[in-house]
């Protein structure tokens, strides 16, 4: 019988371990999987959905959990970052990055860090509403700015659901606003001087 010894996942100011990700995983193409028992965390409301979650989904529809992933455009890893993106939240190094399911996991926490600092406002406001026909919540805001931007949110926002950004693959924002719109993020602190430390 083997043994998987775990590394304790990452933190931007919280007490809790949010992922544990096996050893093996890093020096591997293994695909890690996490501990639920360790990340659930508690719902509040109609948040029935965890960060871990929230990580998961979001990972498999960026790129079915796939930690080596590289998409035609060049977007990098599970939660298929951009070059801009990764220097926004201090990642150098691509390659070290993309072999990296910790670091690509610490990314993604500090880029949500970021969006939650930049939005906050909006998410003061809109929480709870319904903006061309979209239910507002927090993760529904994180997750879109995930894929177009924060500025790309507000427009829509600010244009009371007229203005909606789309992607390279026609995917609009919407439809990350309406797929992800009961996690609950609160664990992340919203932080605009957030980066990824090893």
């Amino acid at each position: 019988m083997g043994v998987i010894l775990f590394i304790v996942g990452f933190s931007l100011g919280g007490e809790d371990t949010d992922i544990l990700v096996p050893i093996k995983t890093l020096f591997s193409n293994y695909q890690p999987v996490f501990d639920k028992k360790v990340v659930r965390q508690r719902s509040f409301g109609v948040l029935d959905k965890s960060y871990y979650d929230f990580c998961k989904d979001l990972g498999f529809q960026e790129s079915s959990n796939n930690y080596k992933a590289v998409n035609r455009l060049g977007y990098l890893g599970k939660y298929q970052f951009g070059s801009s993106t990764l220097r926004w939240v201090g990642v150098k190094n691509k390659t070290e990055f993309l072999n990296n399911p910790l670091l690509q996991e610490r990314a993604l926490k500090a880029l949500i860090s970021k969006n939650k600092y930049l939005l906050r406002n909006y998410i003061k406001v809109y929480n709870g509403k319904f903006i061309g026909g979209v239910r507002i919540s927090e993760s529904s805001l994180i997750a879109a700015a995930h894929l177009g931007g924060a500025g790309n949110v507000k427009k829509f926002l600010d244009s009371n659901g007229r203005i909606i950004f789309k992607d390279a693959n026609n995917t609009a924002i919407t439809k990350y606003m309406k797929k992800f719109s009961n996690y609950d993020l609160s664990r992340i602190p919203a932080d605009r001087k957030a980066k990824v430390t090893l």
